[in-house]
């Protein structure tokens, strides 16, 4: 597609659908929808246009290119009959050559062509209803009335501002300075396209298949999560001498909930362990679930489907981050849980059908329930494969940390190796809670973590740290893993040397500069970069940076090595992805380093193994990496 010259083009509109809430997809779906203007730029000839709903498309048959195609354009585009011969999303580019993916901050970074705010909020405001009054011509909704009523009602029965022929100009000027923007960035741009490019094609396939949602489930987890949150809020109203209503203001007011507590803010990161009446009431009030279960419900398409859940791109490193419900980053099953899980004396499946009858659940069991909403088709299982501590084995693997890869190979416990080395007993005589130490130390002090990162990781897994000489556990651990820390100083070394205009390498990293000096590539072993732009040696000490899509990072030997790391394992799971679909596993699904595919039932055990087989097998740029998967069949999705 390099020598295809698309028509970059943007859509302005406005609707009654919300469309943080409901997505690009169900937006263009939503009757209300309406596209003011389409403004285009002929890449092939250097001729703009404008289009109006009405018009014929003047392009049809030719390959179509915007901002968030992806996400919004292409089904614009397909309500309106454009008949595009193939799409190209830029912001998808942009991310892949390590600028950010929003068009005003590529416009201001790489164009100096900064997007109109002002005229941005106009257009916004097109879709913003108001409460009909008389002078509207439609029938009045009293204030007291619409004070009441909830975002959708009054979206579905309020007005919409009139459109004028001065506002429609200044839509359309608006329209066409993004495309300007486009216009100025694509000839740096397309140079991306091939990038990656089986794998972009497999995300979109991907998120237009889209995943089962079990609708019923998530509505009664909504049930059971206002009863549980019912229940806190009346337990503490009552401890506190409080009416339930008061108490419910204090916990959900950052403000009053201080002023009570005596804790300096109100994030869920400082009120976790605080155990007082407000704190369990403003956790229950502002539980993950709930948020989770209503993105879901907003998005389900009609045939009881998410699409768009996966954001290709999403990190620096090409790593996927989620969109929507964010199945990325779910809640973790609470340990009695987890455990019961393992041990088999906990069936989801089962465990969510009996909820689906009416069983009351927990706090606890609503955010393990709340996976359990993504299912498989009608008729069809999910066979799930998970790779195996691949950070780690992927740190070892390209450290050269020739005892670690043999630690993975003979089947050891790694957590129990580490122990070995900070408490200086057998491997046979490691106890629980010395694994457990070791297992923090694997987690949390591979990408040059110390005694800090220590402390934050065993804090996650709530591990005591009394009596605990965190120093020399870091010492211990860096001992035995002394590969692993000389390449995090030979990425920094090789980082160094690209800043000053010389390529270098670290194991099987090459750090290369750009031929004008604006940017640093890591090149991985599949040969995809990681870019760096405006990299630099800070004057004045000793760190590293670069701008990142949030203002300038900075970079030491082990973030380089964390970046190189987990684009390496992304490599990995997009090689097993590509596999999985020429295998027809379907793939519905990526949720860090799984593959969820849907199967036919009477083929599920069998599709498993091929899953299996497809997460292990190695691309050539992998030789000798230990690799390791595991996985299941099911109905539902867990953890």
């Amino acid at each position: 597609m390099t020598h295809i010259a698309p028509v970059l083009l943007d859509f302005e509109s406005r609707s009654r659908a919300d469309l943080g809430v409901v997505g690009g997809r169900k937006y263009w779906e939503h009757p209300s929808s309406e596209a003011l203007v389409v403004v285009w730029y002929d890449t092939a000839d250097g001729t703009v246009g404008a289009w109006y709903p009405g018009q014929a498309w003047p392009h049809c048959g030719r390959v179509l290119a915007a901002h968030n195609a992806h996400g919004f354009d292409r089904f614009a585009a397909e309500r309106y009959d454009f008949g595009a011969a193939g799409w190209i999303d830029t912001s998808q580019l942009a991310r892949k050559a390590g600028l950010p993916g929003a068009l005003d901050a590529l416009g201001q970074r790489w164009c100096g062509v900064p997007k109109d705010k002002e005229a941005s909020r106009f257009t916004a405001s097109l879709s913003s209803v108001r409460r009909p009054t008389r002078k509207h011509g439609a029938a009045e909704i009293p204030a007291d009335v619409w004070r009441d009523m909830s975002d959708d009602e009054r979206r579905a029965r309020g007005v919409l501002p009139e459109l004028d022929a001065k506002g429609c100009a200044r839509v359309v000027a608006y329209c066409a300075s993004d495309v300007a923007i486009l216009a100025e960035a694509w000839p740096r741009l397309a140079e991306w396209i091939n990038v990656d490019a089986d794998v972009e094609a497999l995300d979109h396939v991907i998120n237009d298949r889209g995943v089962a949602f079990d609708v019923a489930l998530a509505r009664r987890l909504l049930v059971e999560d206002a009863r549980v949150a019912s229940i806190a809020v009346a337990d503490a109203a009552a401890k506190l001498g409080m009416t339930p209503e008061a108490c419910a203001a204090a916990a959900r007011s950052p403000k009053q909930f201080c002023e009570i507590v005596g804790t300096p803010d109100a994030r869920a990161d400082t009120i976790e362990h605080i155990e007082h009446p407000l704190a369990d009431a403003r956790k229950a009030l502002a539980s993950i679930a709930r948020g989770k279960l209503t993105a879901g419900l907003a998005r389900v398409h009609a045939d009881g489907r998410l699409r768009d859940t996966l954001r290709y791109y999403g990190a620096h490193t090409g790593r996927w981050s989620g969109r929507g419900m964010q199945l990325q980053n779910m809640p973790r099953p609470a340990k009695r849980l987890a455990d019961a899980i393992e041990s088999g004396e906990f069936d989801v499946d089962a465990f969510a059908d009996e909820v689906l009858r009416g069983r009351e659940c927990d706090a606890d069991e609503i955010a393990l329930l709340v996976r359990a909403t993504i299912t498989a088709s009608r008729g069809n299982l999910l066979a799930v494969q998970d790779f195996s501590s691949v950070e780690a084995r992927a740190t070892a693997w390209a450290a050269g940390d020739t005892a670690a890869i043999d630690v993975f190979r003979s089947g050891r416990d790694p957590y129990k190796v580490a122990a070995t080395a900070v408490f200086g007993v057998p491997y046979e005589s490691v106890t629980k809670a010395q694994r457990q130490v070791g297992k923090v130390c694997e987690l949390a002090l591979g990408y040059q973590g110390g005694p800090g990162a220590f402390t934050a990781m065993a804090r996650a897994y709530r591990l005591d740290l009394t009596g605990l000489d965190l120093p020399a556990i870091v010492t211990a651990w860096r001992t035995l893993h002394a590969p692993i820390k000389s390449l995090w100083y030979a990425c920094e070394r090789a980082f160094r040397s690209a800043v000053s205009g010389r390529p270098a390498w670290a194991g099987p990293f090459e750090f290369v500069p750009a031929d004008d000096g604006s940017a640093v590539a890591c090149f991985l072993p599949s040969g995809r970069p990681i870019v760096y732009h405006a990299a630099r040696a800070v004057t004045g000490d000793e760190s590293l940076a670069y701008l990142g899509t949030r203002g300038t990072e900075h970079l030491y030997g082990g973030k380089l090595v964390e970046n190189a790391i987990q684009a390496l394992c992304r490599d990995l799971m997009a090689g097993a992805m590509l596999r999985a679909e020429r295998a027809g596993l379907n793939p519905v699904l990526t949720v860090h380093d799984e593959i969820v595919c849907d199967v036919p039932e009477a083929q599920a055990e069998r599709a498993g193994a091929e899953l299996h087989a497809a997460m292990l097998e190695l691309p050539a740029w992998a030789a000798g990496f230990p690799i390791g998967a595991d996985g299941w069949v099911g109905k539902r999705y867990r953890k």
